[in-house]
Order: C-alpha cells, then sequence, then structure tokens
C-alpha cells in the first residue's frame, strides 16, 4: 500500500521588524505533528520559500516551486495543512481542501468553509483582524496541540471532511 502524501506549509511572510508571526504554528508542534503523521505512514512534503527552517522529521522540503508546479503538488497530494498565510487560497482556486492553523486571526473572516479550520478558542483573536500583523505579539498559547492537528488530518487523509471552526 503506497503512503498517503501530505503537504505542509508551516509558515507565513516574514516579518518586516524581524519578529515572529503571530499567524505561525509553534515549530515544536509541527515537529510533533509530523511524528505522529510519520507514525501513521504518511509522507510529509513541506512547502515554502528560501530561509525558512526545515521540519525536523519530513521527508521532501520543496523552495520556491513556481505555482504552476505548486498547483501540480497540490493536485497530486491527499490532502495539505497550512497556518493562515497564501496557501490555503491557492488550494481553494484548485479546488483541494484540506485543515488550516488559526491562532490569531478569525477563520470566520479568513479561512474557507470547505477546510477544517481549527482554531483553539476565540478568546485569542486579535482586536484589531486588519491592522499589520507587526502590531501583534507572537503567543504561542493561542495554538491547539499537535495531537489535535493531526487526528484532523489522518481523519480527512482516511475519507471524512468533517469541519470544525
Amino acid at each position: 500500500m503506497e503512503s498517503k502524501r501530505v503537504i505542509i506549509s508551516p509558515y507565513s511572510r516574514a516579518m518586516r521588524n524581524n519578529k515572529l508571526n503571530p499567524k505561525n504554528y509553534p515549530v515544536k508542534y509541527w515537529t510533533e505533528f509530523v511524528s505522529i503523521l510519520k507514525s501513521n505512514d504518511v509522507h510529509v512534503i513541506q512547502i515554502g520559500t528560501s530561509g525558512e527552517t526545515k521540519i525536523d522529521g519530513v521527508d521532501e522540503i520543496m523552495i520556491s516551486l513556481p505555482l504552476s508546479e505548486l498547483k501540480k503538488l497540490v493536485e497530486s497530494c491527499d490532502t495539505w495543512i497550512s497556518v493562515d498565510n497564501f496557501f490555503p487560497h491557492l488550494c481553494n482556486l484548485v479546488g483541494k481542501f484540506g485543515v488550516v492553523v488559526f491562532g490569531q486571526s478569525d477563520p470566520l473572516i479568513f479561512g474557507h468553509i470547505n477546510n477544517e479550520n481549527i482554531l483553539k478558542d476565540r478568546k485569542y483573536l486579535r482586536t484589531k483582524q486588519f491592522d499589520i500583523w507587526e502590531a501583534c505579539e507572537y503567543n504561542d498559547e493561542a495554538f491547539v496541540e499537535p495531537s489535535i492537528v493531526a487526528d484532523c488530518v489522518l481523519r480527512r487523509i482516511h475519507g471524512s471532511n468533517l469541519r470544525n471552526t
């Protein structure tokens, strides 16, 4: 049996003030998440841009792919997972739905209804949803635990398309 293929897009764009982007799921959580997927025989492909940190345990990393190649990769995967960045919007355009981890941005504003939009608690949402991200401090408490995220992805690749918001 061939391994399921999952794309991860773990980072949002770099901040102009060189601080950690508040949309980024904690790297330690990504490492645990990938470990859970690997223990379930999932092939994990990380995408991103140059300068981003490789997540421990991923099978492949693809950097700065042209949009045409990224589109082909999305079409060939079983599912994908991302933070709130451009990737869920591209996947929505392609018609491939997946999982998005939100922290301080509101999935009711920035999410697509066909994705599983995971939000720990609305109490962590920033007050000014359309303000620049440099005005917001990083808070790793705003994100759900890796086991919850992994359960959503594993359900998705095994045929369940339940949505959580």
